[in-house]
């Protein structure tokens, strides 16, 4: 009989033990199923570039051939093609309006390079005065209309407070047009912070990483001609730096001539038509939430892949995107004050 009651009182404890772990489990199991349905299909602009300049295409990638990590962990690559010119392209065209005026002998490469631009890419074209950007004009797909209003530079030496400030204001007031899957912007500009205390590079600029990040959230890919307007050598490297920041940040490129100023900007500007075509929409399987560390890789040799170092999971470029209000056209905003521009 005692026996008996010892085997009763085990069972009840065995039970018991079970529906404990039961009830600690439920949680776990809850958990890991919401981990497995927080998957969200992520999309992003990624250039293909040749390693050879001679190349006159690029060779055919297999998606099974990109690879995709977000923070450092492998994620599954679902979709990979080339952005057609259906899908669109907007371009802004952003000049620091504080440059020496004798920078307008470059205006007309400019112009040539816009002239050849297929008419499915929206271009636009801005100024950077007194850390704002203004819109010279909104986006067309008439060329012609952007390259009647490219003028000499005409603001005094140290009105644009930080190219940096101008182009957080451009991405938050990005100009209304057709939707399109990529949006670019091409700064020329000695990239320099005037606006940041100190006199040398320093990686942490919080208004440098703020255009960065406001950029990576708009899906903005942001490339830049270095043109050195004033300074020293040390100035001069800063200003490079922050830019090659921006541009490795966004996924684009950063050009500049190894001593002075270029030459011509016709060789950058070759290049940058090269990759405003070669470009491709990735999809993966974002895990987080937010913007997410992400990068690019593949076995190809003979090409390497650029792209954003972060996107916004679940975000999808080939959707329209809804745009901000735009800006006052061509006027200048003389009675902004430098602090107020700071984000």
């Amino acid at each position: 009989m005692e026996g008996a009651v010892m085997m009763a009182q085990g069972e009840r404890c065995l039970l018991w033990g079970l529906v404990v772990a039961t009830m600690l489990l439920s949680p776990t199991l809850a958990l890991a199923k919401k981990k497995k349905t927080s998957e969200a299909e992520t999309q992003m602009v990624v250039t293909v570039v040749p390693h050879s300049r001679n190349a006159v295409q690029i060779p055919t990638i297999p998606s099974s051939n990109v690879k995709v990590e977000e923070d450092g962990k492998p994620t599954q690559v679902v979709g990979w093609k080339p952005i057609t010119a259906s899908n669109g392209t907007q371009l802004v065209i952003l000049i620091d309006d504080s440059l020496q005026v004798w920078a307008s002998l470059y205006f007309k490469e400019i112009n040539n390079f816009i002239s050849q631009l297929p008419a499915s890419t929206q271009v636009a074209l801005g100024y950077m005065q007194y850390g704002s950007t203004v819109i010279a004009a909104g986006f067309a797909a008439d060329h012609a209309k952007i390259m009647k209003v490219i003028h000499i530079p005409s603001e005094p030496a140290g009105s644009n407070a930080s190219p940096y400030f101008c182009l957080s204001d451009l991405v938050h007031h990005w100009p209304a047009g057709r939707p399109a899957a990529v949006r670019q912007v091409l700064m020329v500009t000695d990239g320099i912070d005037r606006y940041f205390e100190g006199s040398h590079y320093d990686p942490y600029d919080p208004y440098v990483l703020a255009a960065i990040r406001d950029a990576q959230k708009q899906r903005v890919i942001v490339s830049s001609i270095y043109f050195r307007d004033s300074g020293d050598a040390g100035t001069s490297f800063m200003g490079g730096s922050y830019l090659r920041d921006v541009a490795d940040g966004t996924g684009g490129k950063m050009y500049y001539a190894k001593m002075g100023n270029p030459i011509t900007f016709t060789p950058f500007l070759k290049d940058y038509k090269k990759r405003l075509v070669d470009t491709f929409a990735l999809t993966f399987l974002g895990h987080g939430s937010g913007l997410q560390n992400v990068k690019v890789l593949s076995d190809e040799p003979d090409i390497k892949l650029e792209s954003p170092e972060r996107v916004i999971v679940g975000q999808k470029i080939l959707e329209p995107v809804a745009t901000p209000p735009n800006k006052t056209k061509g006027t200048v905003g003389r009675n902004l004050s430098v602090q107020g521009n700071v984000r």
